[in-house]
């Protein structure tokens, strides 16, 4: 550790000098800091950027996605709710129906009667009296037995095969159990050697027993459809059950609204940092800067300077450009004109269209032409947004087949997929605090210069160590001089 002297023989402000000095060397680690800070800046910038599309895409878009979140019918239940519920598709007509449940829908089963504890592992053969047959038919397969075939490796085989739709259990104690996957009055089909090697005793399944509107019904499955209106069986008895569809055109008017206004919003957030201006002349301050400048003077100047950090960004700008074109493009519904060429459906059909150019591509809904469309065709607003495409592949070649919720959503996960690898933001997240991803474009490139600024650091804090060093010696020089000439002058 070098002891640092102030000029005290020379009369000189060594700290000064040392100060004037280093501030030279500083200069490109200053420059380093100001670099680092304009990253972190367009870091942030960017996942307030993604944190927006994620919040569309998973609030929004997921949200409409459900089909009751496009579908102008709904369906009211009312008198005995323990004994079904029921939901209205975009198909389903209008009127009311009453539902008395006599009977549910239960499985053809079989179970072991009788049965005499044994072990999992023990082997078919021993099981079947000394030879198993070479295969058996569970339900609608047939299962091949090895040899060394166990009760435990045999219960797997049935219910891996999908073949069998059947699910089978073995408990030790209480034997076995098929039971179809399938409810309703059909017979299972099981060999007869398995029968009697298990002693199973068949349990017939039985058909769901319903009356709707005074009309006797039958259904194998708790689970069907009347009218488009899906209907699942809870419990059977009591009293009757009051279906009503009605049409909730204020509920999807609501729901189209809330797309627009949300669609509206990330337009506007993403034009916003687009057109954001970029003020060169106004770099990150350094430590000497904002000492010299009051709390006011350095938020104007570091407002200034975090300005403009992704205007003109390509994917920002790819990304605005792919939604507006995937709202312009229209959905292939299966119209046709009339010679016969496909007539996709377009935005203007439900009463949105853009403003001027201004705008910027934002949407304007005008809610009494969605009203008309859906009053003309309930189904019109299902049809625009209903996703098509179920592919998970992350493409922008989104075509007229993909509906707007299908379109948007590859246009969003590719934007934020681009995003991660720029800058490290989440693809899942919506949280403004969300860590970055490390391994990305931007954090190596902080990586680097955390590096650099290091070595810098070292570097300058030896160079100024070198200088207090030479003033040091200096000083004692001097001081040895004075003390000689004072020796001297004393004879």
């Amino acid at each position: 550790m070098v002891t640092r002297i102030t000029g005290f023989s020379s009369g000189l402000d060594i700290d000064s000098i040392v100060k004037k000095l280093m501030t030279a060397e500083k200069a490109p680690l200053d420059k380093m800091n100001q670099q680092q800070q304009t990253l972190q800046w367009k870091r942030e910038s960017y996942r307030e950027s993604s944190t927006k599309m994620v919040s569309f895409l998973q609030n929004k878009l997921d949200t409409l996605s459900r089909t009751a979140s496009i579908n102008a019918q709904s369906a009211t239940v009312t008198g005995n709710t323990d004994a079904l519920t029921a939901k209205a598709a975009s198909s389903a007509s209008g009127g009311v129906m009453d539902i008395t449940v006599n009977k549910l829908a239960t499985a053809s089963s079989a179970t072991s009667s009788g049965w005499t504890s044994t072990a999992s592992s023990t082997s078919l053969s021993t099981l079947f009296g000394g030879t198993a047959p070479s295969s058996v038919t569970i339900g609608a397969a047939s299962i091949t037995i090895d040899a060394g075939e166990t009760i435990d490796s045999f219960i797997n085989k049935i219910n891996n095969n999908t073949k069998t739709g059947v699910t089978a259990i073995y408990d030790e104690a209480s034997g076995l159990s098929l039971t179809n996957k399938a409810t309703g009055a059909q017979a299972m089909n099981v060999s007869s050697d398995v029968s009697t090697a298990f002693k199973l005793t068949s349990n017939p399944g039985v058909n769901a027993e319903l009356t709707v509107n005074g009309l006797s019904m039958t259904k194998t499955s708790n689970n069907f459809s009347i009218n488009g209106v899906e209907i699942s069986l809870k419990k059977a008895g009591g009293a009757s059950t009051h279906i009503e569809v009605v049409k909730d055109v204020d509920a999807l008017v609501a729901n189209v609204q809330s797309f627009v206004d949300a669609y509206n919003d990330v337009l506007s957030t993403y034009n916003n940092k687009l057109s954001e201006e970029r003020y060169s002349k106004y770099a990150p301050l350094t430590t000497e800067q904002r000492s010299g400048m009051s709390d006011e003077e350095a938020k104007l100047w570091t407002d200034k300077a975090k300005s403009g950090m992704l205007k003109n960004d390509s994917i920002l700008q790819e990304t605005v450009s792919s939604m507006r074109n995937a709202m312009v493009q229209g959905v292939d519904v299966g119209n046709k004109d009339a010679q016969g060429n496909p007539l996709p459906m377009t935005m203007s059909d439900l009463g949105i269209t853009t403003g001027g150019y201004e705008t910027k591509g934002k949407l304007i809904l005008d809610a009494d032409k969605l009203r008309a469309a859906i009053d003309k065709d309930p189904d019109v607003v299902s049809k625009f947004f209903g996703t098509r495409d179920a592919s998970t592949q992350l493409t922008n070649n989104y075509t007229q087949q993909d509906g707007i919720i299908a379109k948007l959503k590859k246009v969003g996960n590719v934007s934020l997929q681009r995003m991660a690898e720029t800058a490290g933001t989440s693809r899942v997240s919506s949280d403004l605090t969300s860590t970055f991803i490390a391994n990305s474009t931007i954090g190596e490139q902080l990586n680097s210069l955390d590096r650099r600024v290091s070595d810098m650091t070292a570097r300058l804090n030896r160079l100024e160590t070198n200088y207090y060093k030479k003033f040091t010696a200096m000083e004692t020089a001097i001081n040895k001089y004075n003390s000689t000439s004072s020796s001297l002058a004393g004879m």
